[in-house]
């Protein structure tokens, strides 16, 4: 007797035509190109560099870190202003995906700590030479990642000078951008540095959610 031959469950599915979904705009989970060159052509790490060398320019040795830490308080606000602004008009697909949830949800707790997450990766990413932004802790209690190898303070020791840089006046470029994003997400934040370039070859910021 010959063996009955295997049945294809799925012929006549096969025949069947079947709509495709179509999403309706293309989702990109990474930071949108014109985005990052906007902010790179504003803020980028040596353009700061030459605006600080050009702001220093032959101010008497006791002047410099007034007037650095004073334009780096002004830039540094600037700077995380554009990069919310650009932030909210670029939209990602990670960063909706959690707005969406927000908003099926009614829970404001879900914005903390990737809504300010999203923002410090884009104000980074845009300005440094690095593809990732080091996260070192992303809980319901704090934020905290790590700038290695930066790109502005090996800017300053070129443009400016190595004593320069190491005075870390760079220092309220970024906490001034971090406490302009607490301002702008309206949560009671925290920021600290509890690392630095010149002495411990990296910074590193916290920023705890009280």
């Amino acid at each position: 007797m010959a063996k009955a031959k295997a049945k294809d469950y799925f012929k006549e599915l096969k025949k069947t035509p079947y709509p495709l979904f179509t999403a309706p705009k293309p989702y990109s989970f990474d930071l949108n190109e014109d985005m990052v060159d906007m902010l790179r052509a504003e803020f980028g790490a040596e353009l700061v560099a030459d605006k600080l060398a050009a702001a220093i320019k032959g101010k008497s040795k006791g002047d410099v870190e007034k007037t650095a830490r004073a334009f780096f308080t002004d830039l540094g606000k600037a700077w995380m202003q554009k990069t919310i602004q650009l932030g909210e008009e670029y939209s990602d697909r990670t960063i909706e995906v959690i707005l969406e949830s927000v908003d099926r949800q009614g829970n404001q707790f879900l914005l903390w700590p990737h809504v300010p997450q999203r923002f410090v990766e884009i104000a980074y990413l845009g300005t440094q030479n690095f593809l990732k932004v080091p996260i070192i802790l992303n809980n319901m209690e704090v934020l905290a990642y790590r700038i290695p190898q930066c790109a502005l303070f090996a800017g300053i020791s070129e443009k400016c000078s190595k004593s320069v840089a190491n005075l870390m006046t760079c220092s309220d470029y970024c906490m001034t951008a971090l406490d302009t994003l607490r301002k702008h997400v309206e949560m009671e934040l925290v920021d600290e540095q509890v690392a630095s370039t010149a002495k411990d070859g990296y910074c590193e910021f916290y920023v705890r959610k009280i």
